[in-house]
């Protein structure tokens, strides 16, 4: 038992030095960067030695002596590194095959300055693969974290599966920010399980200050979405929806963001077109993450209709901690985030059906609105900061300090 006590309650070594590679680091948009930041700081928190390796695609050769660039963001030492990867190359195998050498490469020449005892990949392809590899390599520990479309998508992908199966298996610890993907990718992919577990984000609640009121063409009520949008969240189907109930609503569609590639929006201007939305609908464009809480406020309504490959969504996550009523269809993590009925409304992926009946039901019952978004602000408080940060805390306390194997 005292064993035990101890073993719970071990510090991390004072000598311990992180490397945690990913895609996304700020300045860079998205999800997995804004969540790999707040990892990194977590960590530095407590005292860890971290590093962040950035992995850039870059459309021309680069020499190997001036691939890194590094520089110091709020403490931490973030080495960017450009790497070679034509456009339109990503399903050519010698492309990959080139861009994951170099990356390896990369990866151990920073090895080999700093000495990492730890390599943490921050999405399992390419950054997980390549920093158990070099982990491997090296003798050092790894933890590599899923994040969405590494399992959402990359199960899929004829050209990377292997890629993320060898990460999964090569990993001391194995993260999700999702239950389901850490189940598809122990069913599916490889065992881990038994080295394993499910961390939800967090929101800072200092992050969420308003600063301004920005004045756009809304009325009636509003209802939209926030992020980088892109076919895999859902959004034609909540077009479709509000296209069944404009003879019994008034409205306005907000989405605040941006698309996440010139792809992505055509067809989505095409549907609004098509649903004859288009002069009922306010697209922002880019938003600075600090700025988001500035137009969450404008909302009655958020829907995030995701299809696949959703991981824990920090946008979702952040209407919530304001209070807001919202629609969310059961994908990725989305389900742990929301009990339908009483922090939101569930609906299943791909059906308009469902959001237009969720919609027309708030709509009717304001009282609802106020009483779900309350209860959401009460969950997102729930998943604190604190309870966050020990929970990563658990995990490298584990791969530093594993438990012996019980005696046969």
């Amino acid at each position: 038992m005292n064993q035990a006590n101890h073993s719970d309650q071990a510090l991390l070594p004072a000598d311990l030095t992180v490397c945690l590679v990913t895609r996304q680091y700020p300045p860079d948009i998205g999800g997995v960067g804004h969540s790999a930041h707040r990892v990194a700081h977590l960590l530095k928190r407590q005292g860890v030695s971290v590093h962040v390796a950035v992995i850039r695609k870059h459309p021309e050769p680069v020499l190997f002596d001036e691939a890194i660039e590094t520089t110091e963001q709020e403490g931490i030492p973030v080495h960017r590194i450009r790497v070679f990867h034509p456009p339109g190359g990503d399903n050519d195998v010698a492309v990959l095959t080139r861009y994951n050498r170099e990356i390896f490469q990369a990866l151990c020449r920073l090895q080999e300055r700093f000495a990492y005892s730890l390599w943490h990949g921050f999405f399992l392809y390419p950054a997980g693969y390549a920093a158990t590899m070099v982990a491997r390599l090296y003798g050092c520990k790894s933890i590599v974290s899923i994040r969405g479309n590494d399992v959402g998508k990359y199960a899929f992908d004829p050209l990377r599966v292997d890629f993320v199966r060898l990460a999964l298996q090569r990993a001391d610890f194995v993260t999700s920010v999702a239950t389901s993907l850490l189940q598809l990718a122990d069913r599916t992919l490889a065992p881990v399980s038994d080295r394993s577990r499910t961390i939800l984000n967090s929101i800072p609640p200092d992050s969420l200050q308003i600063t301004d009121w920005p004045q756009l063409p809304l009325s009636g009520l509003v209802v939209g979405s926030t992020g980088l949008f892109r076919y895999k969240k859902g959004l034609v189907y909540l077009f479709k929806a509000l296209a069944q109930l404009k003879e019994k609503l008034a409205f306005s569609l907000l989405l605040a963001g941006d698309f996440f590639s010139p792809q992505d929006r055509e067809p989505h201007l095409a549907w609004l077109q098509q649903y004859g939305l288009a002069e009922q609908t306010v697209v922002t464009g880019a938003i600075p993450h600090q700025q988001m809480v500035n137009y969450l406020q404008l909302f009655d309504v958020l829907v995030y209709p995701s299809l696949y490959s959703e991981g824990c969504p920090l946008s979702l996550m952040e209407a919530m901690a304001m209070g807001k009523a919202i629609i969310a269809s059961r994908s990725g993590a989305i389900p742990e985030l929301i009990e339908h009925g009483e922090t939101g409304l569930l609906v299943s992926p791909g059906s308009s059906e469902e959001i237009a009946e969720a919609l027309l039901y708030l709509a009717r019952y304001p009282a609802e609105r106020e009483r779900l978004g309350r209860n959401a602000l009460q969950r997102a408080e729930e998943l604190s900061p604190e309870r966050e940060t020990e929970a990563w805390l658990q995990v490298y306390r584990s791969v530093l300090n594993p438990s012996p194997a019980y005696p046969q």
